[in-house]
């Protein structure tokens, strides 16, 4: 399958946003001891066809330490009052993994 290269950044950062929603939660029942690791949504794989990367992009060290490091920040923000950070964070992990897409 060809990565799609040209999706609507707002439909990706919608993704990011979803995907911070989930690590959230799963992260938040497994710290009561609830083992919800079987409950990703694996939307960062998704995430990442849709911006181009591809297997020879090394793209299993931007998603460790880009991805998977920014999604970790949601552990401490609240949104039950604003969703603001939450926004501002999707954001701001579409800008990295944009930056780091064009340094392969």
């Amino acid at each position: 399958m060809n990565p799609i290269t040209h999706a609507d950044p707002q439909f990706i950062i919608k993704l990011i946003r979803d995907c911070l929603i989930n690590f959230k939660l799963v992260s938040g029942l497994n710290a009561l001891g609830i083992n919800a690791d079987d409950y990703h949504l694996y939307l960062g794989d998704t995430i990442f066809e849709l911006m181009g990367f591809t297997s020879k992009d090394n793209s299993d060290l931007i998603y460790e330490n880009v991805f998977f490091a920014n999604c970790e920040k949601i552990k401490h923000i609240s949104f039950a009052l604003s969703t603001e950070e939450l926004d501002v964070l999707s954001e701001a992990i579409y800008k990295e993994l944009v930056f780091a897409r064009e340094m392969i």
